[in-house]
């Protein structure tokens, strides 16, 4: 459990945020770079927790109260290290593919017994390398697709 102040969180509201954030990185295509900026930031997270403390947090109530407890939140939950590993462990995950789909309830989805998992197909010797998305006229992917050219 974290407290800061009024604020107590649980794992699980821990694990939520740290999954939105996972989830938004992806949307973006984003991992990699997050994930190099996470595991260099990571050694002083907790001196930058502090000073967002002294430097933001004054400022946040002039936003709102839901802004105000939001950011306390934030700065609680990613001036921990533990966080900031699980959070580049999901990232690595999802970049590798590996994100099961959960199901309306939130459990993942059992495996069957009988089933192998499904190999993926060799490629062909004489087939063509792939294309960027601009040279087979597709659209580009995450944020790329804002980029003028």
């Amino acid at each position: 459990m974290y407290s800061y102040g009024d604020l107590n969180l649980t794992e699980e509201e821990v694990d939520e945020v740290l999954r939105k954030a996972a989830e938004k990185i992806h949307l973006y295509g984003m991992e990699t770079v997050a994930i190099l900026t996470l595991e260099s930031v990571k050694p002083v997270v907790y001196v930058g927790g502090e000073l967002s403390r002294v430097v933001i947090a004054p400022f946040l109530p002039a936003l709102g109260p839901q802004y105000d407890t939001l950011g306390d939140k934030l700065i609680t939950i990613f001036e921990d290290r533990k966080n900031i590993e699980k959070l580049i462990v999901m990232l690595e995950k999802m970049a590798k593919g590996e994100k099961a789909p959960k199901e309306k309830d939130g459990k993942p989805p059992e495996k069957t017994e009988g089933a192998a998992p499904k190999e993926p197909e060799a490629p062909k010797g004489d087939a063509e390398p792939k294309k960027d998305a601009a040279e087979d006229g597709s659209k580009p992917k995450g944020w790329r697709r804002w980029l003028p050219f």
